[in-house]
């Protein structure tokens, strides 16, 4: 039986709400390493209507029925369950949510359960929710126990760096079985399909490498949270037949690896650099003078972008049309 709010009141694992993240600081991603439990996730529905879903920590959870109120702890889950047409009860940073994510949009007042990787446990009952739903790592190992005993908990492999594509494709199946939207995720599914396919049409021709960073500027130095082809963005343009210049495999999880600007010296000048993009710091601005920067044989032949605003690359299906769209406004 799901603890009430009043019985949680003075849990000990409680987390203040998040401000908004600043768009000019590195967006933070959860769910740090596959699980031993990664890969295709198992999810049924029998003829009772029973849902049965192992997660990413190899537990089997299972809903008498679809969840209608759902708490979601990390910005992918939060983008999906709005793509499938549910609102969720309440989300982790949901200020940050909107800062980042644009393809869809979370109504104004969502209750805030905190920090996406240590929520409030108190906040979470306050939205009596019949489904807590996030990725490894959003709750902290000495609190699962606490949470489940508000509602089942699932957790999906956040990043996958081996499969980065199916594991997004399996992650938004899952919520849709959890929410009983198999019919709209398929729908959703075959439009980014179709946006993959019309993409590549589009950037067929492209035949310049590029390299995909979160730029920041400290000073005379610029440190790059690089993007390789086996990060979320970088298998998505891997898909529409782009090159990646940046050849390193990254970490296990994200692909993500990282940069200095004397790395950048050896780009090919044709190398098309895409640096994302925000609203409240310009990296690009911040780097003009630096002698390293402008000597750079990208820079000086004009090949430099801003890319991904108010993308959340690595969210879900949706994101990843926008993402796909993007890639062709700068590159085609």
């Amino acid at each position: 039986m799901p603890f009430s709010r009043r019985a949680l009141v003075g849990l000990a694992l409680t987390a203040p709400v998040l401000a908004a993240c600043g768009a000019s600081e590195a967006p933070t991603v959860s769910g740090g390493s596959p699980s031993a439990a990664a890969g295709s996730p198992t999810a049924t529905s029998d003829a009772a209507g029973m849902i049965r879903v192992i997660d990413s920590r190899g537990v089997t959870v299972t809903l008498e029925r679809p969840a209608t109120r759902v708490v979601t702890l990390e910005w992918g889950p939060t983008e999906d369950v709005l793509a499938l047409g549910v609102e969720p009860v309440a989300v982790a940073d949901p200020a940050g949510f909107a800062s980042y994510v644009s393809s869809v949009t979370l109504p104004e007042g969502t209750p805030d359960v905190g920090l996406r990787t240590e929520p409030s446990l108190e906040s979470i009952a306050a939205a009596e929710p019949d489904l807590i739903l996030g990725v490894n790592g959003s709750i902290p190992e000495n609190a699962i126990a606490q949470a489940e005993q508000i509602a089942p908990v699932v957790l999906l492999t956040g990043a996958d760096a081996t499969r980065q594509l199916e594991n997004l494709r399996d992650n938004f199946n899952t919520v849709a079985l959890l929410l009983g939207r198999e019919a709209a995720a398929q729908e959703v599914l075959s439009q980014l399909d179709a946006k993959l396919e019309e993409s590549a049409a589009a950037l067929s021709g492209v035949t310049a490498p590029y390299i995909f960073a979160w730029i920041n500027v400290t000073g005379s130095t610029a440190d790059l949270r690089m993007h390789s082809s086996r990060s979320v963005p970088g298998a998505i343009a891997e898909e529409l037949g782009l090159t990646n210049a940046y050849t390193e495999p990254g970490d296990d999880a994200w692909g993500i690896g990282s940069w200095d600007l004397e790395a950048l010296t050896t780009l090919p000048a044709d190398t098309q650099i895409l640096s994302w993009a925000n609203d409240d710091a310009d990296p690009l601005a911040a780097l003009a003078g630096n002698p390293l920067w402008d000597g750079l044989a990208p820079v000086q032949a004009g090949n430099v972008h801003p890319a991904a605003l108010h993308i959340w690359v690595y969210g879900g299906p949706m994101s990843m049309m926008q993402w796909a769209d993007d890639l062709v406004a700068q590159l085609a």
